[in-house]
């Protein structure tokens, strides 16, 4: 983007607020501007003395007990939080009123000001300052002012004034307006015929504008939303908040999509005793670059506590069309989205069960099998309290109807499976047998209203051993930590049961030591097998940091799985691939994760997952992370974010398909920040899910300290593709 359209998107951004009643702001970290000391500070009282009390001193002075005392050198008067400094000064003690000349300083709690004279009235707290510099205590705002008024502690009134929240010598931006002002009790400020400069230079006029003296919410306009994508074109948005009480609120976002018409955004939030939650509607009401018409989004999230152990949970996602994300979402992961979920839970419990109940369903968007709804789901476990040095024992049973596919058959599913176990172990070793049985009955909607019923025993043995070893004079501790686990599950023909909810798992380390590598009910694995694995640690011994830990394992089996899910073939070997799982924090800045499988018949690697997150306490991040599946994935994805020079950061990701040579997501931009202002650049270019049409957009976003930010979530972005960006 050229400067000249850089400049001109700044312009239009702002013209949004050019008849803007108000203007609100929500603040970020910052870091802190250097603070110039306030003279009249000095000033100090006797310690017994009133604060009501007018204490004047002075190098010289001709106090009268009637008419008008006169001071000079440094002269000093103060009472309540008023202070006031003068080379010069008159006081008359019959109506409390001050002069004062030459390098005048006055402060209160709220206010810090210097000026060439001062006429004031002690009493009532009012007065007047000439060719004045005045300081915000609380908004951390100063400025320069002809003429400024202190009409009463509530009101202050600056004719010609400035305002910025930049530090003395480096006014990168300011305010300049006839008539600013200060109400110190409602902790705002307007000003009226408004031109925004940076440094110098004009870009921006606005008729009124109001801005906080303090953090606290209040409503008006926020600072517009600009960006730019191949399938919206140019977007600018102007956001209306609504501070509605102190515990919800409310904005409304107009935004303006050159390719495609008027868009109306809104988001309510509220915050009670017993429920909290958001809504989010989106509408662009007529497409221009769509045939589809009128189309939408909506998000509702809410969640209620009915008391210390119940709750009730709401989450409901949709969209007018299937192909909204693809034309309106701005990012790789919104345009890849598959299915939006609608759910409601209710959830409570007492010491030793838990109950349950959701209803389930899903808009599909991609144009795959509409997955089966959950209405109801009903969930009740009973895990009684062990009693002295008994075994653990376990009932946890579902009752759920499968409805709304039209290519699966529906019907429902009761299952209970009972579990009892007990756990041996010392320091050193441990051993944990455990028994179960698990029953299902499914009542299917065919035509025959079939009947299916199944019950399975599966015996599992949990063992393991402890070894541990000081290393470099106990400054490391170094475990050994070998493992096997047998599980054992008789062979029953599944295959009239139909699929509602299960899947295969893909080996894992943690896959190792799981009974069933089904998910879901609908398969229970017939299983005979063993595995076997060895873990060996490296503890810091000083702050308990893991340095590393490595581990393998693989599963050895006795029987053919003969169990599998519809057009799968029975499943003959006798070993697994060894899984090799590597991770640890190496020092204070990196930390490293890698999973490999690895095929001992064809001495190749299947799979390879591999991670490298590293930041510095210079907020240097680097992440880099692979992954590799034989003949079906190959990517690499990288992010960094990085200091350049002079409060200049670089920020930016990759995400490359290298199986199919072919670039998914790339984002590039760049972060100024100093203690009164922040601006950050990014481009966007990925691949939409048609695989063939590349989308590009441009985000911009200003922050100015005091004022809040304007532009396009690009904060946003950076912490998405960069873990650890802040």
């Amino acid at each position: 983007m050229g400067t000249s359209l850089q400049e001109n998107l700044i312009r239009l951004a702002f013209l949004g607020l050019s008849c803007s009643p108000a203007v609100a702001f929500a603040q970020t970290q910052w870091m802190s501007c250097p603070v110039p000391p306030d003279p009249a500070n000095d000033i100090h009282r006797p310690a017994d003395l009133p604060p009501p009390a007018v204490y004047i001193e002075a190098d010289s002075a001709l106090f009268k007990e009637q008419g008008v005392s006169e001071m000079s050198g440094n002269v000093h008067i103060s009472q309540n939080d008023q202070k006031l400094k003068a080379d010069k000064a008159t006081y008359e003690r019959a109506n409390s009123h001050v002069t004062g000349k030459g390098h005048v300083v006055f402060n209160t709690d709220t206010m810090h000001v210097k000026g060439s004279e001062v006429d004031y009235n002690i009493d009532q707290g009012s007065g007047e300052f000439k060719d004045a510099d005045y300081r915000l205590i609380t908004a951390d705002g100063r400025g320069t002012s002809k003429r400024v008024v202190r009409e009463s502690p509530k009101l202050t009134r600056m004719e010609q004034a400035t305002y910025t929240t930049c530090p003395p010598g480096n006014a990168a931006w300011s305010l300049n307006s006839p008539d600013i002002r200060l109400y110190h009790d409602q902790e705002r400020g307007t000003a009226t015929n408004v031109t925004l400069k940076v440094r110098k230079t004009p870009i921006l006029y606005l008729p009124y504008i109001s801005f906080p003296l303090t953090d606290k919410r209040k409503s008006g306009f926020l600072f517009p939303t600009i960006g730019s994508s191949s399938k919206t074109g140019l977007q600018i948005g102007a956001p209306y908040y609504f501070n509605l009480a102190p515990n919800y609120d409310m904005t409304l976002t107009p935004t303006l999509l050159s390719n495609r018409g008027l868009q109306l955004g809104s988001e309510f939030r509220y915050l009670t005793e017993k429920h909290n939650g958001t809504f989010n509607y989106v509408l662009l009401p007529d497409d221009k670059a769509s045939d589809l018409g009128s189309r939408y989004y909506f998000n509702f999230k809410n969640n209620t506590s009915i008391d210390s152990r119940s709750s009730l949970t709401l989450n409901a996602e949709g969209v007018s069309d299937s192909q909204y994300f693809v034309d309106l979402g701005n990012s790789l992961q919104a345009t890849s989205t598959v299915n939006l979920e609608r759910r409601l839970q209710y959830q409570t419990s007492g010491d030793n069960w838990s109950f349950s109940a959701l209803t389930q369903d899903y808009q599909v968007l991609d144009g795959g099998t509409q997955p089966h709804a959950r209405l109801p789901q009903l969930l009740l476990n009973y895990h009684p309290l062990r009693q002295g040095n008994g075994p653990d024992v376990a009932v946890d049973s579902e009752y759920t109807k499968f409805t709304g596919s039209k290519t699966i058959t529906n019907g429902s599913r009761l299952d209970v499976k009972t579990r009892v176990s007990k756990n041996f172990s010392n320091d050193a070793a441990y051993i944990k047998p455990s028994i179960s049985l698990r029953h299902s009955e499914y009542a299917l909607d065919d035509s025959n209203k079939t009947r299916i019923s199944r019950t399975l025993p599966t015996a599992t043995l949990d063992t393991g051993l402890f070894f541990e070893r000081n290393v470099k004079q106990g400054k490391y501790l170094q475990t050994l930590e070998p493992r096997l686990y047998y599980t054992y599950t008789p062979y029953k023909d599944q295959s009239a049961i139909p699929i509602f909810d299960s899947s295969e798992n893909g080996l894992s380390y943690g896959q190792l030591f799981s009974e069933n590598r089904f998910t879901g009910k609908d398969r229970i694995e017939d299983a005979n097998r063993l595995s076997l694995s060895l873990t060996s640690r490296l503890q810091n011994q000083q702050d308990g940091r893991e340095m590393l830990h490595v581990s393998a394992g693989q599963i050895y089996h006795f029987d053919d799985r003969k169990v599998t899910l519809p057009g799968q073939a029975i499943q003959t070997g006798k070993r697994s691939e060894l899984v090799l799982e590597t991770g640890g924090q190496i020092n204070d800045r990196t930390n490293v994760s890698s999973t490999t499988l690895w095929d001992a018949s064809t001495r190749k690697i299947t799979s390879n997952q591999f991670n490298v997150r590293y930041k510095d306490d210079k907020k240097r991040i680097f992440n880099v992370g692979y992954t590799e599946t034989k003949g079906s994935a190959q990517a690499i994805n990288a992010a960094f974010s990085t200091p350049v020079k002079n409060n200049w950061k670089a920020v930016g990701s990759v995400n490359q398909d290298l199986l199919n040579n072919r670039n998914l997501e790339n984002v590039l931009g760049a972060e100024y920040e100093s203690c009164c202002w922040k601006t950050r650049v990014a481009a966007r270019n990925y691949l939409l899910p048609d695989n063939k049409t590349r989308d590009n957009a441009v985000f911009i976003e200003f922050e100015l300290k005091g004022l809040g930010n304007f532009g396009s979530g690009t904060r946003d972005l950076f912490t998405d593709r960069v873990y650890g960006y802040e």
